[in-house]
């Protein structure tokens, strides 16, 4: 078999046998009725912390048989997070992690007609090196039975290694410009937070040492196996 054959199943093997990152679908079904004050934290994944950020009751647990003070959305059958009175959520991994998903909608305070798309969510990031990150999702308006429903949004960077990353709501002009401050107005509903822990800095050392190792033992072998070949000769 050719060296370079030989190098390609080796590749390949060491591929096959490195730990995947991580995958995690953040949702809340574990929690019901559960109120929170900005800075309290949201015990959803043990693998994140999930931290309320906000000024007094700045977020909940709902569900579609539970939330009957506010406008809630529909499109959900399971528990998920209210980001209530210009609240947010925000998730966080010392070791970094990447997200490519999730599921979101308005929540309007009040029973009301508003036939068009009032905010956006912000998804604010931290990179693993220390870099930002801002990215804006327009929350669909009102269907035609006048009620919010739940959208799937894809996170398209999905390379990003964050260590943190806070999801907040803001109302918006009819032209899409988000409003300063949205008066306890800009509330939101996120379920389904789809992410993935990278593997931690020792793994992938363990694993290039390994790698070295293994090419080490393979010169050796094929040294030893020419020096045999030229003593035959």
């Amino acid at each position: 078999m050719k060296q370079s054959l030989k190098m390609a199943l080796l590749t390949a093997a060491i591929g096959f046998s490195m730990p995947a990152a991580q995958a995690s679908i953040i949702n809340f079904d574990s929690l019901k009725g559960e109120i929170y004050e900005g800075g309290d934290t949201v015990q959803a994944d043990s693998s994140f912390k999930l931290s309320v950020l906000g000024e007094g009751m700045a977020g909940a647990i709902a569900s579609a048989d539970t939330c009957t003070i506010i406008d809630c959305p529909g499109g959900n059958d399971t528990p998920y997070y209210l980001g209530l009175n210009d609240g947010g959520l925000r998730i966080s991994n010392d070791t970094g992690f990447t997200l490519s998903s999730f599921s979101s909608s308005f929540t309007s305070p009040l029973l009301a007609n508003i036939p068009f798309s009032v905010a956006n969510l912000i998804v604010l990031g931290k990179g693993i090196g220390g870099e930002s990150f801002i990215d804006r999702f327009t929350l669909p308006g009102q269907n035609s039975n006048g009620q919010w429903s739940f959208s799937d949004f894809q996170y398209t960077a999905n390379n990003r290694v964050f260590t943190e990353i806070s999801f907040a709501a803001c109302l918006t002009t009819e032209a899409g410009a988000c409003v300063a401050f949205g008066n306890n107005q800009a509330q939101f509903a996120i379920d389904n937070i789809n992410v993935a822990a990278v593997p931690e800095p020792a793994e992938w050392l363990l694993m290039a040492l390994g790698l070295a190792s293994i090419t080490m033992m393979m010169r050796r072998k094929n040294k030893a196996q020419n020096n045999s070949a030229g003593i035959a000769s």
